[in-house]
């Protein structure tokens, strides 16, 4: 008579062992899941980063031209007043919009630098054309009511372009900071007071645009300025 474990090894013989193929079963399909591949996670895209001027297209271009050529609030403010010379002041606009229609013509040939060539064309516009206008208004000193709404109407039209002022005092130390103003020199014995400003005739703006042939983000992101003017202490030349 066969003893028990004769019996199991002829019944293993037979049927084979269901437990032993069990465990093989689950080792099998335990290495598989460790040798999955895992699925590959998104890499999430860089932040855009808000600028004034991004220029891509030439809608883009025309856009941001449209926006220069909006003067009619500082139009209609001069046409209301009552200053004497505001013809002259209006003919000075009218000579502003006929340049940039002129010269804001969209460069085909060059696309991947829009926003630098924008802003070259519309600075030189500005220099020549706008800063009259403004210039003007800083010399009004007869109709201070007149000349400060027709400062802020000038503010509100840079902001429109997409400009922020950026304000100094007279007073100001102006070492470091050359980059923000046209400055002219005038004459002074006083050491404490050298590079100081003396007079601001036009506050200094700037622009943040983007730059199209710069691949990283934060590098591609730079600023326009557009000087103001000021007199500035300096010492006086010895003869």
């Amino acid at each position: 008579m066969e003893n028990i474990e004769q019996l199991l090894s002829r019944l293993e013989a037979r049927y084979g062992n269901p437990e032993a193929d069990f465990m093989a079963r689950a080792g099998t399909m335990q290495d598989f899941g460790q040798a999955e591949v895992p699925i590959p996670v998104a890499k999430e895209p860089e932040p855009h980063i808000q600028v004034d001027l991004e220029i891509h297209t030439e809608d883009d271009w025309d856009e941001a031209t449209e926006k220069l050529k909006d003067i009619q609030s500082l139009s209609a403010y001069i046409s209301q007043s009552s200053y004497k010379d505001r013809e002259t002041l209006l003919k000075v606009l009218r000579q502003y919009m006929e340049t940039i229609d002129k010269k804001m013509a969209f460069p085909e040939e060059e696309e991947d630098q829009c926003a630098e060539i924008w802003l070259d064309k519309a600075q030189d516009i500005l220099k020549k054309r706008f800063n009259t206008l403004r210039n003007t208004v800083h010399r009004m000193k007869q109709m201070p009511t007149f000349q400060q709404g027709l400062q802020q109407e000038i503010q509100k039209y840079f902001e429109g372009i997409g400009m922020h002022e950026h304000p100094f005092q007279e007073g100001d130390t102006i070492v470091g900071q050359e980059k923000w103003f046209e400055i002219y020199p005038s004459d002074n014995d006083n050491a404490e007071q050298n590079m100081k400003i003396k007079e601001i005739e036009m506050q200094p703006y700037y622009m943040t645009y983007r730059d199209n042939e710069e691949e990283d983000e934060e590098e591609a992101i730079k600023r326009f300025i557009f000087p103001g003017r000021a007199w500035v202490y300096e010492k006086k030349k010895e003869a």
